[in-house]
């Protein structure tokens, strides 16, 4: 690891020890602009990145097999013979890559659902690669919209105990995932309005964010630190058929975790994503199996889930919402709030 606090995109940007290759050997620019990245990922042909990846084969004797681009996620992704998965991250948002190191270092072992196993992790001109196991299964967004309404019950049980355990684990006094609570938050705020005007987010509603936010002061601090993984949605959750339910049998991505005081930071992703507005699919998560109202006061709660999903770091709220049937107006934030979380 290369620092002792984790930040938000763009915010930080600390060059560590370079594990420099070869022109001949590798494409990646040591020093891309945020957009360079971001071209790179979504336009660059698979073949760019091959001679970096036989790189990593050679070095961590990964042995035979084809490298397949899966283009899903924030980085470039690949599987090696159905066996491993490589992920590069830029050096623009690196903390994705100590993220993704750092959380299987502190869960691994500890925790009743399967998570990759790191195989191998270093740097290539400032992209942080990492190497990992591929867990079985499929994935649940695969499958999640054609399951009855009762297994969608079972697996929101066992998500919302595997939470739960998740945020038993004690957490480590020095981790890069470790973040200053009230920084974080502050930095979040500042973050807040501009990121959903530039992902046009209505004016409408951008507009209303500064005093939604002014109003409430007692949402984001639980006082103790838990370990936060932050994106536990169909698409980081693998899944196996056991007669007529599925259940969960891998976690992935650990790419935005930190350590942090909020409990409803998340759990707002599988209630957005997952519950989708079900009543007794919340009431599944949130009562019956994390038990968050033995924590948590239920006074105000709808308000404070909206406003933990409208700081979340990347939130895309257009996006959120077209998770959510709609059941009735959407012109204010309380008005949303109540169709998103209905507790």
């Amino acid at each position: 690891m290369t620092s002792n606090s984790l930040v938000l995109p763009n915010m930080s940007d600390k060059p560590t020890s370079h594990g420099n290759i070869s022109e001949e050997q590798s494409y990646l620019p040591e020093r891309p602009s945020y957009e360079h990245s971001c071209d790179l990922l979504d336009n660059a042909a698979d073949e760019y990145w091959i001679p970096v990846l036989e790189f990593l084969r050679n070095k961590h004797q990964l042995g035979a097999g084809e490298f397949v681009r899966i283009k899903e996620g924030a980085n470039a992704l690949f599987k090696l013979g159905g066996r491993l998965i490589i992920k590069l991250v830029p050096p623009n948002w690196g903390y994705q890559g100590e993220a993704e190191i750092e959380g299987n270092r502190i869960v691994s072992g500890k925790l009743s659902i399967a998570i990759p196993e790191v195989i191998g992790n270093g740097e290539v001109n400032r992209w942080i690669y990492v190497v990992m196991s591929v867990l079985p299964g499929v994935s649940l967004a695969d499958v999640w919209d054609g399951l009855e309404h009762q297994q969608k019950l079972h697996l929101i049980a066992q998500l919302g105990r595997f939470i739960r355990e998740l945020h038993l684990i004690a957490t480590p006094k020095n981790s890069c995932l470790k973040v200053d609570w009230a920084a974080y938050h502050q930095q979040l705020l500042d973050e807040c309005v501009p990121r959903h005007v530039r992902k046009k987010l209505s004016q409408k509603l951008a507009a209303q964010i500064p005093a939604y936010l002014a109003a409430s002061s007692d949402y984001f601090d639980d006082t103790k630190s838990i370990f936060i993984h932050m994106d536990l949605h169909q698409w980081n959750l693998m899944v196996e058929r056991t007669g007529q339910d599925y259940h969960i049998c891998g976690i992935l991505d650990f790419g935005d975790a930190v350590i942090g005081k909020s409990r409803l930071l998340e759990l707002a992703t599988p209630l957005l994503f997952l519950c989708q507005g079900n009543r007794e699919l919340c009431a599944c998560l949130l009562e019956k199996n994390y038990g968050l109202f033995d924590q948590v006061d239920k006074v105000n709660i709808q308000k404070n889930f909206m406003l933990v999903s409208l700081l979340r770091p990347a939130c895309d709220f257009n996006f959120v919402l077209q998770q959510v049937p709609s059941t009735g107006a959407r012109n204010s934030l309380d008005e949303i709030a109540s169709e998103l979380f209905p507790v």
